[in-house]
């Protein structure tokens, strides 16, 4: 069945025209083979029953080829077959006379169908010919005229054949053209449709371009007015774009600074510095938030807090750009240090409240003393007894003398401007400061190791400063270690740094004091039953002096068992 309906059935054909040709060929095969079966039947003469077989033998190869999709061989064989027979019997029977002479026109339109152009003048130059021919040969007698009798069955035939020839095509060629027609209105309604699409697109697009425009002049009326400066510049300085508050600040208008480069309206350090921030914020494609001091063009200096952002690429730009949006901070720079100079004032007055309240009850005692020894010293009797105030009274001197440094110390580091450093040899100064406290020791008959590391960088460092932190903890190491024990002290280098050890084996230090140690005036519960007449600024002083020093101090250390102070200083060759 599926055969059956392929074999009757148009073939198919991608290319639109060529299945218009495939269909009318396909319809007038069909029809002159049933038209060629029929005419057997009716057939009289031996010629028609020669004839009508060669002629089904020719058309069912020609269908055959079509339904094998050689669309061109089957056209050529059915034109080519049916110009020579109908040119054969024109010559052999009848000659001009010949009926099938006006089978020529069906033939040449098949030709203008299946063919191009060139083939449709061939056959029809072809056909003209032959008719020539047979009209001259005619008149000149040259050709043999051969008569036969009019059958009405090859008439009928002949006619059958012409008339459905040209009703296949001109209905073929009549629906082509509706399709043809319905294809133009429907590609004409569609034309009408994108049409009215693109003008709505198109007026989209202008209310889009309006909107556009009013919101350029809106952002840039904003853009220049806005409470902050805001900034577009290009990457090697040029100035795209600038607002109101920016132009003043650089001392001029949006319209003079528009094209022109940083380094026409800064100071050259500051133009350099900011032409590098921008190309490292276009490098890094991230924002950064800066804050600097800057010169105004009046000569008033300012700080600014700067958010430095790139932006994306566009059309119209042919380098990326740097959005910088500047806000004055000086106002709240200077709030801020007025505050930060408040609390300090506010923090040095609690500590000279503290100060004096703690140095006037620790004076009271020796000056206390004092009065009494000279009292008893007034009614001593012996030189025994005159030589024991005296004694007492030279340490209460010493005590108050202790407090009077400390003080100067501590208030001298505070309003400290500047250091004066120099490079120091830090196991000179040891040396000097054991020599200070040797008798001491010796009196306590304590041992004291020194630990050198051999070319030890120079300290850069206040010798002054130096010398008394080096004094207070080796002083403090001796006063707090028990006769007989021993001190510590180590000097080398540690990754870049100057490493100061001072270790003693003396009462160590409670562990919940040990956080305390560096306050002012802190004295640990053991230490004051240990040794009475101490400042509290000892330590304190060490850590002030290490801190302006650029080092640090830390301190290990076990009840009963001994402290261990270590010190960190930057090398005189690392500084450099």
């Amino acid at each position: 069945m599926n055969v059956m309906r392929h074999w009757f059935k148009p073939p198919h054909h991608d290319d639109e025209y060529d299945a218009f040709a495939a269909r009318i060929l396909h319809y007038t095969l069909l029809l002159l083979l049933i038209i060629a079966v029929v005419f057997i039947f009716l057939a009289r003469s031996p010629t028609q029953l020669l004839f009508i077989p060669v002629l089904m033998i020719m058309l069912g190869i020609c269908y055959a080829l079509l339904h094998r999709g050689q669309l061109r061989r089957a056209g050529m064989l059915f034109v080519s077959s049916l110009w020579i027979i109908i040119t054969f019997a024109s010559f052999s029977i009848n000659g001009i006379r010949n009926a099938s002479l006006s089978s020529y026109a069906i033939v040449i339109i098949f030709a203008a169908v299946l063919f191009r152009d060139r083939a449709v003048i061939t056959i029809t130059g072809m056909s003209m010919f032959s008719i020539i021919i047979l009209v001259l040969g005619e008149q000149l007698q040259i050709l043999p005229l051969q008569t036969t009798p009019l059958y009405s069955t090859d008439r009928f035939f002949q006619q059958a054949a012409l008339f459905i020839s040209a009703g296949i095509l001109l209905s073929a060629s009549a629906r082509v053209t509706r399709n043809s027609i319905a294809r133009v209105r429907k590609h004409e309604e569609l034309l009408i449709e994108r049409n009215r699409i693109l003008e709505i697109e198109i007026a989209e697009r202008q209310r889009s371009e309006v909107n556009l425009r009013i919101s350029e002049a809106r952002y840039r009326l904003l853009f220049e007015n806005i409470a902050v400066m805001a900034a577009v510049y290009g990457q090697d300085g040029e100035i795209v774009l600038v607002n109101n508050l920016q132009s003043q600040m650089m001392g001029s208008t949006p319209e003079q600074l528009h094209g022109r480069n940083l380094r026409d309206v800064l100071a050259p350090e500051e133009a350099e510095r900011s032409i590098q921030s921008i190309t490292q914020i276009l490098d890094q494609g991230k924002n950064r938030i800066v804050e600097e001091k800057v010169t105004l063009a009046n000569g008033r200096e300012a700080h600014h807090l700067q958010n430095m952002m790139p932006l994306p690429h566009s059309g119209s730009a042919s380098t990326s750009q740097v959005l910088v949006l500047t806000t004055d901070v000086t106002e709240k720079y200077v709030a801020e240090q007025r505050e930060r100079e408040l609390a300090l004032s506010h923090e040095k007055n609690l500590f000279l409240t503290d100060f004096f309240g703690t140095v006037s009850h620790d004076l009271k005692t020796p000056l206390t003393t004092l009065n009494t020894s000279l009292y008893l010293l007034s009614r001593a009797e012996t030189a025994e007894q005159r030589n024991d105030r005296i004694a007492r009274m030279s340490e209460q001197v010493r005590l108050m003398d202790t407090y009077i440094q400390d003080m100067l110390t501590i208030a001298r580091l505070e309003y400290l401007p500047k250091l004066n450093l120099q490079e120091l040899d830090l196991k000179a100064l040891i040396d000097e400061v054991v020599d200070l406290v040797h008798a001491h020791i010796e009196v306590k008959q304590q041992v004291l190791r020194i630990n050198h590391q051999a070319d030890l960088p120079a300290l850069r460092g206040e010798r002054e400063q130096i010398l008394r932190l080096l004094l207070n903890l080796i002083e403090n190491a001796v006063n707090y270690t028990p006769s007989g024990g021993s001190i510590t002290v180590s000097t080398r280098l540690s990754d870049g740094q100057i490493v100061l050890e001072v270790q003693d084996t003396g009462i160590g230090i409670e562990a919940e004091a040990l956080p305390h140690i560096f306050e002012r005036f802190f004295r640990a519960r053991n230490a004051k039953d240990h040794a009475r007449g101490g400042t509290g600024l000892g330590l304190a002083i060490v850590h002030k002096i290490v801190e302006t020093h650029g080092g640090s101090v830390a301190v290990s250390s076990e009840l009963g068992k001994g402290s261990t102070f270590t010190l960190r200083f930057p090398c005189a060759l690392a500084e450099t």
